[in-house]
């Protein structure tokens, strides 16, 4: 069984070598498991995460290096993860299965680009905040510790501190 991990390893460091990143973006898709992965391939993965696969990775480079996550943080199945800018996750947090976190917008070589030009801004998810399943969090957008993003939801603007959000596009919950 060892050896066996071991020549897949060797495999894969092989064809990163090769072939760039895509390979080990495919290698996530498979994983149940992402952590070590991560590691291994230039991110900062705190203890005591669990990153579940599969994990789709976009915009990469050359790395995962635009990948902090701190101590103690789930990432469920099905995440996306845009690094084309950091993506920084603080401890305690909870990207719950099918959330997406971006960090650009791109129309791409089309007319629409001269009204809608490039936009690329780091994302971070402070301590403790919670994002729920297939929400969405454009690029720019901070969500502050202890806040609760809403599943299915669209962030368009920064969420504040133990803020909870939900709706398309996110907007706060009325207090009762």
């Amino acid at each position: 069984m060892r050896a066996l991990a071991a020549l897949r390893r060797w495999w894969l460091r092989f064809a990163y070598r090769r072939a760039g990143i895509g390979v080990v973006n495919r290698r996530l898709l498979l994983a149940s498991r992402c952590e070590v992965l991560l590691r291994e391939y230039g991110a900062v993965i705190g203890d005591n995460c669990v990153v579940h696969g599969p994990l789709v990775i976009h915009n990469a480079g050359e790395d995962y290096r635009n990948l902090v996550v701190g101590q103690n943080v789930h990432i469920g199945p099905l995440v996306v993860l845009d690094l084309a800018e950091r993506v920084s996750i603080e401890d305690d947090a909870t990207l719950s299965m099918g959330a997406t976190v971006l960090t650009h917008a791109d129309v791409g070589e089309r007319p629409l680009a001269v009204a809608h030009p490039r936009t690329s801004a780091p994302a971070l998810i402070k301590a403790g905040a919670w994002i729920g399943a297939n929400a969405t969090v454009l690029c720019g957008c901070e969500v502050g510790e202890q806040a609760v993003v809403g599943a299915g939801a669209v962030v368009r603007e920064p969420v504040s501190p133990g803020e909870v959000v939900a709706g398309v596009p996110a907007r706060p919950l009325a207090r009762s």
